[in-house]
């Protein structure tokens, strides 16, 4: 039981901070987007998700707006590929 603990804490410590982003990309008439990926092979598409959704923030809060107006997608992980998300915004 605590073997199994231990791991799952691990994949949570290390799924957090292991996806990759693109960078925030402008889409026109205001929207924006963002593409992740897992670097682990372990994470859920809402886990990238949910990174990105924190990093469209952090880009919406440096021009002083809100993140508004969210739109996301994502897969999961297969044999050889790993969980993606995108996530369209815009900043008001």
């Amino acid at each position: 039981m605590k073997k199994a603990m231990l791991i799952a804490a691990v994949r949570a410590a290390i799924t957090g901070c292991a996806t990759s982003s693109t960078g925030v990309a402008p889409m026109g008439d205001g929207w924006y987007i963002l593409h992740g990926s897992d670097l682990t092979g372990w994470g859920t598409p809402n886990e990238v998700k949910a990174a990105l959704l924190k990093e469209a923030g952090q880009y919406c809060s440096k021009q002083g707006n809100e993140l508004t107006q969210v739109h996301h997608s994502g897969t999961e992980a297969g044999w050889i590929s790993s969980s993606t998300a995108d996530v369209r915004f815009r900043c008001k």
